[in-house]
């Protein structure tokens, strides 16, 4: 497994609240969890049992109700392709590495403003996932480690809150206090029927403070006449 999805399994053993997830996450039966995490992980697993994989993680995970909007770094989740995902790049110098039969792209020491996130500065490696059947993208994770807590604390804050803007109140959250010291984990999620969205930080031994956004499409787990049939029915709460 290569380190950036050994530290995607780390920050998700610690949100988790377990250590001894970090070994049974690289077990085959945790490859739905790992999906959760956003590690679409190509150790001994084909697209195929990424994809399944990442289908029934998010039945278990979603919500009820759909979003109200699906922000995503600027890209559009179920529309922006492949090729599009490439001529960003190219457009804007960035390295990328593409595998998984076309499913997974990396791309690493991205700068901050080549997408809408918030803050400033460089994120050590963004991936893009995308649906076997048609190449459309479905899934956003970025990476960013060896962060100051001043720095990690403002990039955090300002993603939040253009969530909070964008969707109101999380489903859960845990934000830094002003005497955080990066021990615990701060993060903040929003579970909708539709769409899934995880900003954490949290101190990691070895890479320092790690700041990660994940950005998923939960739509092609729900039938559409499950989507169709929440979007008529009387406004409700948007959380579970």
């Amino acid at each position: 497994m290569t380190s950036f999805w050994t530290w995607i399994v780390r920050i998700g053993a610690a949100a988790a609240g377990s250590t001894a997830l970090v070994g049974l996450l690289h077990l085959p039966a945790a490859r739905p969890l790992l999906a959760r995490f956003g590690a679409i992980c190509p150790v001994r697993a084909t697209p195929q049992e990424v994809e399944a994989a990442r289908r029934e993680a998010l039945r278990k995970l979603r919500g009820t109700d759909p979003a109200p909007g699906r922000p995503a770094l600027g890209f559009e989740l179920e529309s922006t392709t492949l090729a599009a995902v490439h001529a960003w790049a190219k457009a804007a110098g960035i390295a990328c590495e593409v595998s998984m039969q076309d499913t997974l792209v990396k791309c690493e020491e991205v700068p901050a403003g080549a997408v809408t996130t918030g803050g400033s500065g460089t994120l050590d490696e963004i991936a893009f996932g995308f649906r076997l059947a048609d190449h459309r993208l479905v899934n956003i994770t970025t990476i960013s480690v060896g962060l100051a807590v001043k720095a990690a604390v403002s990039r955090f804050n300002g993603i939040a809150a253009a969530l909070d803007e964008a969707l109101g109140p999380p489903t859960r959250k845990r934000l830094p206090s002003d005497a955080w010291d990066a021990k615990g984990p701060v993060f903040v999620e929003y579970r909708y029927a539709d769409y899934i969205a995880t900003v954490s930080a949290l101190d990691l031994p070895g890479r320092g403070l790690v700041l990660r956004e994940h950005y998923v499409s939960a739509r092609d787990a729900a039938s559409s006449r499950e989507i169709a049939q929440r979007l008529t029915r009387p406004e409700t709460s948007n959380h579970p």
